[in-house]
């Protein structure tokens, strides 16, 4: 009976010893002080192994999230993600880093970057503009609220940008409503790009398209009020001697209903 015990009893400890390798718990990793931790990260960073850095700056920032070196930590991994171009994690994280940290000097960087997040999305003037209008409110904000931060001269230029395909986009609406005979849409869409963008430089232009639209319109005295504007912020344009032309040519009875005007059936 002793040797059939043995056996059992060796079997037993044969099946049961792989399982308590397997669960034995490995060391933990330890990845020294938190200036040491962040050195390492850091010094992936700069050589732009993101890969690396990633996990490293996670590491820094859950194993010592009461250190200074945690909040650059923060920073840095929504920076990775930038460079990365995965967009839409960066930006969660920048505004995560503006809520925690409303008082940090970093903040105005972080709005820098929530805008070039946006506005490295932006594509042609014919496409949709959601990321312009993102960015430029971002840049705005930067502008008004820290106008001394050392991103805020970048972030007028970028601002810029996306506000002048903001007005190429629209602009090109109103002459697509113009040219399809949409004269009471072209209008109100040249009226409001006149509103909303008043630092372009061909504003002269849209003057004229807005004249072209009330004279369809059978609006002469609207024409008149255009044609004042036009020579009067624009004097030389070649498009007020346009108006001025085409006003001179027109019928004074002429009338005619607009076609897409609201409440024509």
């Amino acid at each position: 009976m002793l040797p059939v015990r043995f056996h059992t009893l060796l079997l037993l400890f044969l099946v049961l010893l792989p399982a308590a390798c397997r669960t034995t718990p490995q060391a933990p990793k330890d990845i020294g002080s938190d200036e040491q931790a962040y050195t390492r990260a850091m010094d992936l960073y700069r050589k732009k192994n993101y890969y690396d850095a990633k996990p490293a700056f996670t590491e820094l920032r859950d194993k010592f999230p009461l250190s200074p070196y945690a909040v650059i930590a923060e920073l840095r991994l929504a920076d990775v993600h930038y460079f990365k171009e995965e967009y839409v994690e960066a930006i969660h994280l920048y505004e995560e880093f503006k809520r925690l940290h409303p008082s940090n000097p970093d903040v105005p960087y972080a709005i820098y970057q929530l805008g070039m997040c946006h506005f490295k999305q932006l594509e042609t003037f014919d496409r949709d503009q959601t990321p312009a209008e993102k960015a430029s409110s971002f840049f705005e904000y930067l502008i008004k609220n820290y106008p001394a931060s050392p991103f805020t001269g970048s972030a007028m230029g970028y601002y810029k940008i996306c506000r002048l395909s903001m007005f190429e986009h629209d602009f090109a609406i109103g002459r697509y409503y113009y040219k399809n005979k949409k004269y009471w849409a072209a209008k109100e869409r040249f009226r409001d790009v006149l509103t909303l963008y008043a630092f372009i430089r061909n504003r002269d232009e849209v003057l004229y398209y807005l004249g072209l639209s009330y004279n369809q319109l059978a609006e002469p005295d609207k024409v008149r009020e255009v044609l004042l504007n036009l020579k009067e912020g624009h004097p030389g344009s070649p498009y007020g001697e346009q108006l001025q032309a085409l006003l001179a040519d027109a019928p004074a009875d002429a009338k005619t209903a607009p076609e897409d005007a609201p409440g024509k059936d």
